[in-house]
């Protein structure tokens, strides 16, 4: 692994890039379909699982002395165990990495390339991303950074419809409690990635407050989503939003913009840049986790798992494939993370509790 190191603010936009890609185009439409208008009160308590994991990740990093992610199911767990855990964490970054590769290439493909070859937009993305995650966690920690800053106005640019919405749409604001707890794991999806935190606490330069940074990082992504799905059903209403598969872009193609004739283009451009940092962060994840796991150089490894990433891209890019391996496998990760997470941060309180930084 790069012996890099990263900053707290680095950090918090690693967490917050890899949970915000695709996703944010269609969270909207599959809460509506439970919750109805009370779909952005789905994607708050969602929430609550990126802290968990950012919490616990904190708690393990602390007992520990922040040891590395491998080292620390080794001496948890012993080899064999550990083998399987990492296992298990490779598998699920590749299938993060690849389903937000198939989700990107199906956006484009749906809007402004559908000439193109999915090959012709696959091909240059495992070129540039392996070249840029090679160069480490630090690299990554800059450019999730800079773009924040660069990319977050996109963000809000829905807020220019909001004289154009109406306030019936999101009511009545509660109507079935048991309507928003059956949307909210589906509101999950959305927040994958953020268990990247257990594979970079280590490399946090100042380990003073690493619990408060990953508790931001949550805030903001939670923020920045159920902005996303209030503002969506503010202005389009819960039963246009749940037939849409991308209502946050077509609320975008709605916006009248005098000065730019097409600015869905110039969006999702911009938005690129968003995916890009997403998938530079899966790869650096999957390539560590590989490295780890048939012990290779790190450098080597993030062109290792390229192979068997493209031939698994094609089988996500038809949406309705992506959405059923997507629900077939991702509950069953999330149970795994929820029960290693809440076990190990138990087992290092009992077994490293003297610890000390």
């Amino acid at each position: 692994m790069s012996k890099n190191k990263i900053t707290q603010n680095q950090y918090i936009f690693i967490v917050v890039s890899t949970m915000i890609g695709v996703g944010i185009l269609s969270m909207a439409s599959g809460l509506c379909k439970t919750a109805h208008q009370q779909g952005w009160i789905s994607a708050l308590i969602g929430g609550l699982y990126p802290i968990f994991i950012v919490i616990t990740a904190a708690i393990i990093g602390d007992k520990t002395n922040y040891t590395s992610f491998f080292h620390v199911n080794n001496k948890i767990y012993g080899k064999i165990l550990s083998y399987i855990f990492t296992l298990i964490f490779f598998l699920y970054f590749l299938t993060i990495f690849v389903a937000v590769t198939s989700g990107f290439v199906d956006v484009l493909r749906q809007t402004i390339t559908r000439f193109l070859s999915p090959i012709y937009i696959i091909l240059p993305i495992f070129i540039l991303i392996p070249l840029i995650s090679m160069c480490g966690i630090n690299m990554a920690g800059r450019i999730c950074e800079f773009y924040f800053y660069i990319t977050l106005p996109l963000i809000f640019i829905p807020l220019f419809l909001i004289a154009r919405g109406s306030i019936i749409n999101i009511k009545p604001i509660f109507s079935s409690f048991n309507e928003i707890l059956k949307a909210t794991p589906a509101s999950f999806y959305v927040f994958t990635g953020c268990e990247i935190s257990y594979l970079i606490i280590s490399n946090i330069s100042n380990k003073s407050n690493t619990k408060k940074a990953g508790i931001i990082a949550a805030l903001i992504t939670t923020g920045i989503y159920t902005f996303c799905v209030f503002i969506t059903i503010y202005y389009l209403g819960w039963e246009l939003t749940s037939r849409l598969e991308y209502p946050l872009l077509y609320l975008i193609q709605a916006m009248p913009i005098p000065i730019i004739s097409n600015f869905t283009a110039v969006f999702l451009f911009l938005w690129s840049a968003i995916i890009l940092k997403t998938l530079i962060c899966m790869s650096f994840a999957v390539s560590y986790l590989l490295s780890k796991l048939v012990k290779i150089d790190y450098r080597k490894a993030n062109f290792m798992f390229l192979p068997i990433a493209l031939i698994y891209v094609f089988f996500m890019i038809p949406n309705y494939n992506r959405k059923a391996i997507l629900d077939a496998t991702i509950p069953y990760f999330f149970i795994f993370f929820s029960a290693w997470a809440l076990i190990t941060t138990i087992l290092v309180s009992i077994k490293f509790k003297g610890s000390k930084k």
